[in-house]
């Protein structure tokens, strides 16, 4: 017998799927996702799990719930010198360059 395949929002996951979730990826979902368009066109982030009759595609709100500048970020990123630091900012500055150079 074929299993049901159904999509279901992470948020409206049942307790004791939510229990099989967080057992299935203790250590997180980084690099065990799938992307693909919704029927609006959006792409969704999903994350399989699967019970005894049913695999479910679990979507995942990707969106980052905070956003910072760029004074922020780097406030985040610890520098261990001044000559470490010299060369994060010339990374960050030319990947500034790059994305300007895509506008």
């Amino acid at each position: 017998m074929e299993k049901i395949k159904s999509v279901i929002d992470y948020k409206n996951l049942s307790k004791e799927l939510l229990e099989l979730f967080e057992d299935t990826y203790p250590d997180g979902l980084a690099g065990k996702t799938i992307r693909f368009p919704n029927s609006k066109g959006e792409i969704v982030t999903a994350a399989r799990l699967e019970t005894e009759d049913r695999i479910y595609l679990v979507k995942i709100n990707a969106q980052p719930k905070e956003t910072y500048d760029s004074e922020e970020i780097d406030d985040l990123i610890p520098a261990k010198d001044d000559e470490e630091e010299e060369e994060l900012e010339d990374i960050v500055d030319d990947e500034r360059e790059v994305d300007e150079d895509f506008e």
